[in-house]
């Protein structure tokens, strides 16, 4: 269940070797840090590529570092939050390199499909992206995939293909991008984005059945196995909406709400509604993706 989207991100931090006025036109500076997919959903096998785009003007080279955990505050690294569940032992190092300039108006790189990732198995670190920057050749990444610079008037994008794919094996919720912008007096230039990395949940199994002058509207909440044992294990604790659409509207509106057992199972009785459909809404988390049942019935 993976639901990429391509909504570019806010650049959440910026700090440049410049003062804090607006660096003058031609000066080194980064304009937006761009993510895609913005909100990458992994499921039980499969995985998911990313893409960077960095918006830099007077770089000579420009590098990336995907790494989890918030962006730092301060002097502070990137780490993982404070009272979450233990994650698989994986250790991803972050990509890094030069990106590689091509001329302008190239067609856009090929992304590969997701691959299968053995079960059980926990993937190597996010490799980097090692290359000269020489104008107007084409290279590639160590994995031989092609990353690309245009430049657009003083503004150059320089794009950054990672050559490891983000899988349920790396930890999932926050996660930031650092990129790094230097020119010919070796000046800095660093901004930071971040994005969630979520596992996929579940709802399966959902029953609406008349009850008396009401409802009562059952099912299971499902989500990603975070130690990797299995496939899917009950998602216990968690609320979800029950929600219903009049015969006739596309508008679905929440009626009443439960929350999961131990086993993910969860039951609702709701006040019927006349003629419809019936469904049940997960919102979702920083670590697990929403999701909603296929609608039914009564």
């Amino acid at each position: 269940m993976m639901r990429p989207l391509l909504a570019k991100l806010v650049l959440a931090t910026a700090t440049t070797a410049a003062a804090a006025p607006a660096p003058a036109s031609g000066d080194l500076a980064i304009r937006s840090v761009e993510v895609r997919p913005s909100d990458p959903v992994v499921g039980p096998s499969g995985s998911v590529r990313l893409v960077v785009d960095v918006v830099a003007r007077g770089a000579d080279r420009v590098s990336v570092v995907l790494e989890p955990g918030r962006a730092p505050s301060g002097g502070d690294e990137p780490g993982g939050e404070p009272g979450k569940e233990p994650e698989p032992d994986a250790t991803p190092s972050p990509p890094s390199g030069d990106a590689v300039p091509v001329p302008p108006g190239s067609p856009d790189p090929m992304v590969p499909p997701d691959a299968a990732v053995p079960a059980g198995v926990p993937l190597p670190g996010l490799g980097g992206l090692a290359s000269a920057a020489m104008p107007g050749m084409v290279g590639a990444s160590r994995a031989g995939r092609p990353v690309r610079r245009i430049s657009s008037g003083e503004w150059e994008t320089w794009r950054f293909l990672p050559d490891k794919p983000l899988s349920r094996w790396y930890p999932s919720g926050p996660w930031t991008v650092t990129a790094t912008a230097v020119n010919a007096r070796g000046e800095r230039a660093v901004a930071r984005v971040g994005f969630n990395l979520r596992r996929a949940t579940e709802i399966e199994g959902l029953k609406v059945v008349r009850d008396g002058d009401g409802v009562r509207v059952t099912g299971t909440l499902l989500r990603v196995d975070p130690v990797g044992k299995v496939d899917y294990r009950p998602f216990a604790g968690q609320r979800v909406r029950i929600c219903f659409r009049p015969a006739g509207s596309s508008r679905w509106k929440t009626v009443g709400e439960a929350v999961t057992r131990r086993d993910g199972w969860f039951t609702a009785r709701v006040r019927a509604e006349g003629e419809g459909a019936w469904r049940a809404e997960y919102a979702g988390t920083s670590r697990y993706a929403a999701d909603a049942s296929p609608q039914r019935e009564a």
